[in-house]
């Protein structure tokens, strides 16, 4: 009898459609969704982890599952089988066997999201489903500035809650904008994420583009230690979650 292996798998999916990553008594979920195809592949229930809860209409390209099947064939096999029985909007675009010890979301060092907006007088009919339409120009280089603040490690109540227990400091390692035509791109690294924290800073420091705050006030609202401060979180479906790094990755990346 084959014995239980643990797997580690790269996942890539468009939240448009999903109540979320994390599995609940009814809707559907990312993880919902990969259990089943596990199911119909291991003809047991077969149970996920991830290293992130991504919310409602998120999407990701570098979400990490990890779980344990007994399978005898090749590992291009299994990837395969799984992406057979996953709907379109969820692709398994990695797979590697791991230690029984690795989880995705104990064993990550850091976190990467990206949030892409839409900044020209009209939408776009094509992505509509993954950019945020700002329609007003906004100051790219105030925005900038002001997402300086963030970097180290800080109290960041004031955009988000922690999704178990109350502490709220995290450490940003980069946070910052770039151009590309008429899209904005905010990208931002931290060992972990509160609540909405992500959607929370894109909407404040949008805020800052948009010259209805000042660069100094986003430190002043960081601070404050306040939820009330921050403007509204970004709407979810600009939002992705591009990469988890664990130890071993970033070992790779020095050696290169």
């Amino acid at each position: 009898m084959t014995p239980p292996q643990r797997y580690r798998a790269t996942v890539e999916y468009d939240g448009t459609d999903f109540l979320g990553y994390q599995i609940q008594t009814t809707g559907r979920t990312v993880q919902g969704e990969i259990e089943k195809s596990l199911q119909k592949i291991a003809g047991a229930a077969v149970r996920i982890d991830g290293a992130g809860r991504t919310d409602a209409g998120v999407h990701a390209t570098g979400q990490v599952i990890a779980f344990n099947v007994a399978w005898k064939h090749a590992l291009i096999d299994l990837q395969q089988a799984l992406n057979a029985n996953l709907p379109r909007d969820i692709v398994i675009t990695d797979l590697k066997t791991v230690n029984i010890d690795f989880h995705p979301r104990f064993s990550a060092v850091s976190r990467s999201y990206q949030y892409t907006v839409l900044n020209r007088p009209w939408p776009s009919a094509l992505e509509r489903r993954h950019v945020y339409h700002v329609k007003e120009p906004v100051a790219v280089a105030a925005m900038n500035d002001a997402s300086r603040c963030l970097l180290g490690s800080h109290n960041f109540a004031s955009f988000g809650k922690p999704p178990q227990g109350e502490v709220t400091i995290r450490e940003v390692m980069q946070a910052g904008w770039s151009q590309h035509g008429d899209r904005l791109v905010f990208m931002i690294t931290a060992n972990a994420f509160l609540y909405r924290m992500v959607r929370t800073i894109v909407g404040t420091l949008l805020e800052v583009g948009r010259g209805r705050l000042a660069v100094e006030e986003v430190g002043q609202i960081l601070e404050a230690r306040d939820l009330t401060r921050s403007a509204a979180p970004a709407p979810a479906h600009g939002l992705c979650l591009v990469r988890v790094t664990y130890p071993e990755d970033a070992q790779a990346e020095i050696a290169c």
